[in-house]
């Protein structure tokens, strides 16, 4: 070794010493190591095997020498684990208990998504609710990152025409905060899942109120609240009570993260209801949720205030009434965008004077809806010459608002068989996507604004809760021993008393137990 060192000072034919030889170092991490340490090798790929350099960069590849990752500041760590993608982030918490501490703070979460702001990548998508798959599981599967990590916009069908055939149907209920509220039509069993971590847990069921009433739910609704590090803490699922006929009462049912209960309400309403059975869901807005009703717009539930209660909200008194009947809402799109509520209306008929109207509930309290503008079709433009054609005859459905955009509002083209984005500024219609597939009724009714998550939720894990067995043969004995005290002081009533008790007592019949109680 020291030949090799002596012969990298000799000089050359001109006189000069040989310049040091340069290497960039690959830093690799290996974990077969007991203490966490980084290997830094020389490159291996040497020009000239015969040359001085290459002997020192031999000698140096059989001496390499380690670091140890306690040493590293955690500031150098956050700027390092802060450049890579989100799912070797979260292989990497596997590895010391300091990266899994760093990770999993708050503080790196804000500093990730502030260091990866500028970014084409869309983060919303318009889903479509139904999904044909045998087991849960395969739902999970559905919401991996390619199914969406294109950067153009798209409505997301996570299965195929084929598939529809099959006879288990998920259905995705509702979003909250990351996790996503679904449902196994038929036997009915719902699920709450994270899509990012693929964590999931099943509800447990319902109620039975009695043996001889058996009601149908619908309308589930999801609402979760989160701590000041954005962090869910609890969730509530509520779904109401489907009936048949006019109603002065909503009855519903609530499953609360924080107790593991389901517990049923029957709250009284100032008018008849009957709920819209073809809502799609209700609205969650400001943590209260909206269902549609008929003649009354909607009915109001907010689940984490007491007293419980429920109130009424009119739709604007100024829209199509008339086309709201007949086409049993199908063309008005009521939800929340940028903390506004609004109502959004599409005339259905080409020949209707205005196309698109738009309000806003400025007042919610006392429920009032201010207009916000009315389009007529000659006001329409558009820079796809295949749209611009049809705007005067083409038929629009509401789909969904931008949930980061107050300016735009998707709707589907039926002629078209296309998406297409109105910006309520310029008046412009824009084509979005190419649906793919055919789904005939695709609409409001079918779809659910899905902002694509970024950061894993946990899901909170409800307490089970303990069954309270009461011993009914207990509870006869010791009715027996009072009224024994009471009514028979002597000895010789007693054994006769007990003769006569020993076979009603052994008795399942109801006369003779209330026989003795009496």
């Amino acid at each position: 070794m020291a030949d090799n060192t002596t012969s990298t000072n000799q000089l050359t034919a001109a006189g000069h010493r040989n310049p040091p030889p340069t290497h960039r170092h690959l830093i690799t991490y290996s974990r077969k190591r007991k203490h966490s340490q980084f290997q830094v090798n020389p490159p291996t790929e040497l020009k000239n095997p015969n040359s001085q350099s290459s002997i020192l960069g031999l000698v140096l590849l059989a001496h390499t020498f380690t670091y140890d990752l306690r040493n590293l500041p955690d500031s150098l760590l956050l700027e390092i684990l802060s450049r890579l993608p989100l799912q070797s982030i979260f292989r990497f918490k596997c590895v010391c208990k300091q990266w899994r501490s760093l990770i999993s703070q708050p503080s790196f979460h804000r500093f990730y998504f502030t260091s990866n702001a500028v970014s084409s990548f869309v983060p919303f998508r318009i889903l479509y609710r139904y999904i044909y798959v045998s087991k849960f599981k395969d739902v999970l599967d559905r919401f991996r990152p390619d199914s969406y990590n294109s950067s153009k916009f798209s409505v997301l069908f996570l299965s195929s025409f084929e598939e529809q055939q099959q006879s288990d149907q998920f259905k995705v209920l509702a979003v909250s905060n990351g996790l996503i509220l679904c449902c196994l039509l038929g036997p009915l069993i719902y699920y709450i899942c994270d899509p990012v971590t693929r964590q999931w847990i099943t509800l447990p069921r319902g109620r039975d109120k009695s043996p001889n009433r058996h009601p149908i739910f619908f309308g589930e609704g999801f609402v979760s609240r989160v701590n000041d590090d954005n962090v869910v803490t609890s969730y509530t699922v509520v779904r109401v009570e489907l009936l048949n006929s006019l109603s002065t009462y909503l009855n519903l049912e609530t499953f609360s993260s924080e107790t593991g209960k389901w517990v049923d309400y029957r709250l009284p309403c100032g008018n008849p209801i009957a709920l819209l059975k073809r809502g799609g869901g209700p609205i969650s807005f400001n943590g209260i949720l909206h269902w549609f009703v008929y003649d009354h717009g909607m009915v109001a539930f907010d689940p984490h205030k007491d007293p419980k209660s429920c109130r009424l909200i009119q739709f604007p008194v100024d829209r199509d009434i008339e086309s709201e009947y007949k086409h049993d809402g199908l063309y008005r799109l009521c939800d929340k965008c940028q903390g506004r509520l609004r109502f959004f209306e599409v005339a259905p008929e080409p020949f209707s004077f205005y196309v698109f109207s738009m309000w806003d509930l400025r007042d919610y309290e006392n429920g009032e809806w201010v207009s916000e503008f009315k389009v007529t079709r000659s006001d329409l433009s558009s820079s796809d010459p295949e749209l611009g054609d049809w705007l005067t005859n083409a038929t629009f459905l509401p789909l969904s608002f931008h949930p980061f955009n107050l300016d735009i509002v998707y709707l589907r083209c039926v002629e078209l068989a296309c998406i297409v984005s109105y910006n309520v500024r310029d008046k412009r219609l824009d084509v979005a996507c190419k649906p793919i597939g055919v789904v005939e009724d695709l609409s409001w009714r079918v779809v659910v604004p899905f902002v694509i998550p970024r950061w894993p939720t946990p899901v909170p894990i409800p307490p089970v809760p303990k069954k309270v067995v009461k011993p009914k043969l207990a509870h006869r004995h010791r009715s027996y021993k009072i009224y024994q005290r009471k009514h028979y002081p002597s000895s010789a009533m007693q054994k006769s008393f007990s003769s006569s008790s020993k076979v009603a007592i052994s008795s399942t019949s109801s006369p003779a137990s209330n026989m003795l109680t009496d």
